[in-house]
């Protein structure tokens, strides 16, 4: 009876895999790859038995249709290449495999450290990759990144800073991120000014309390504010920040400071004291620096061509813009601390005061150009007020005075340039 048994078990089998065998099964692609960024390939399959597909990974996916097999793979994120296979089944048999393979991010870069001049200028880092999709990040914005096709363009802002500065910039394709450092050296002291052109003008000059009904109209003003007259102004350009101390050390070599500080602006220095500091500064830089005029000092206060007509440097309430005796804690700031004006000149009100370069003289009613102040007088101007005066004397057209020998502990300066 086992015998029996035996032997019919082996004719069935022979019947099945004759009826198997029977089948016609073909497929065109027993091997396929993907780039890294994935999409589609389709597989013909000719059978006429029933056929289907098992896989495991999950990075593709298998669409069975009729005679075709659509194999949609996701892009790989990573350096690393990667194969799995598809089992082709007909009749519940295996009767085929596909292999698919998928390359990985392929993303390097022909530098990871560069330097950079204190000046800027562009700066062009090449790279190799098998996608152009891929993303920047730099953090630092005095870069400028511009993407190329094998090649990202790094627009480095000039350095004013007397120390080196280093930003990093990532390139990310996937999950492969490469880093790119950029280091960009120091300036030297004569080139560390930061300066803004102003475009010349006319304007009004001065204050005037009398009538409300005229321009230039201030309740607060004094005596010495009028008369309001015309000035017009040929183009210049004036520091954006009062020079600090940092600045004036680097030149001269002592600090005459009363609250010291690197980036806080160089005080209790006089008049006379700042033209050798400006003697030194062309000899150095070979431009024509300077101390502004009060004319050139008061059209950059009010904004320029670009005024809002504002009480203070760009702002109507002082303590967006200033330090003085009611926020600054009886001590000078750090320059750019507060807001900046309409041509974006800090500390114009507040802070320190600021010398000018003309000697005291009383306004008239005839207009000017260019005014320089008188030929020779006893004091020199200085504008602005500062963080031990009230709001009053932080206006843009109060006018004070001193000795060109004197010095004082929130007296200060910024630079001016002819153009």
């Amino acid at each position: 009876m086992k015998r029996i048994i035996r032997l019919l078990i082996i004719i069935m089998t022979l019947v099945s895999c004759g009826k198997n065998d029977d089948v016609y099964f073909s497929i065109s692609q027993e091997e396929i790859s993907f780039d890294v960024s994935g999409e589609e390939h389709t597989v013909s399959i000719t059978t006429d038995g029933d056929w289907s597909c098992k896989y495991n990974a999950d990075w593709i996916l298998v669409r069975e249709q009729q005679n075709k097999i659509r194999i949609i793979a996701d892009r790989n994120p990573n350096a690393e290449s990667r194969t799995t296979i598809i089992q082709v089944l007909c009749n519940g048999d295996i009767r085929s495999t596909i292999t698919v393979h998928q390359a990985g991010v392929l993303l390097e870069i022909d530098e990871t450290n560069i330097e950079v001049a204190s000046i800027g200028g562009i700066q062009s880092v090449t790279f190799h990759s098998n996608t152009l999709d891929y993303t920047v990040e730099c953090a630092e914005k005095w870069m400028d990144i511009k993407k190329g096709n094998n090649a990202i363009n790094i627009n480095v802002e000039r350095n004013y800073s007397m120390e080196d500065r280093m930003g990093k910039i990532s390139i990310t394709q996937g999950a492969v991120v490469k880093t790119l450092y950029v280091t960009q050296r120091a300036c030297q002291w004569f080139d560390s000014f930061q300066m803004v052109n102003v475009d010349g003008g006319t304007f009004l000059i001065g204050a005037q309390k009398d009538d409300s009904s005229q321009k230039e109209y201030d309740k607060d003003a004094y005596p010495i504010e009028s008369p309001v007259h015309s000035v017009t102004l040929a183009d210049y350009s004036i520091g954006i920040f009062e020079v600090t101390q940092a600045q004036w050390m680097a030149a001269m070599g002592y600090n005459p400071s009363i609250h010291q500080g690197d980036n806080l602006p160089v005080e209790n220095v006089s008049w006379s004291q700042i033209q050798e500091f400006i003697n030194l500064l062309n000899q150095k830089s070979g431009l024509n620096y300077r101390l502004p005029t009060e004319a050139e000092w008061e059209y950059a206060a009010k904004g320029g061509i670009k005024s809002q007509n504002n009480k203070f440097s760009g702002y109507s309430v002082l303590a967006a813009c200033g330090w003085y005796y009611s926020n600054s804690e009886s001590s000078t700031h750090e320059v750019g601390k507060k807001y900046p004006n309409e041509l974006g000149i800090y500390d114009m009100s507040g802070n320190v005061r600021e010398w000018c370069n003309d000697w005291f003289g009383y306004y008239t009613t005839d207009k000017a150009n260019n005014p320089q102040g008188p030929n020779n007088g006893n004091m020199k101007i200085n504008r602005g007020g500062s963080w031990s005066t009230p709001a009053i004397n932080c206006r843009n057209s109060y006018r004070h005075t001193d000795f060109p020998n004197e010095t004082s502990h929130d007296l200060g300066f910024r630079l001016a340039l002819s153009r």
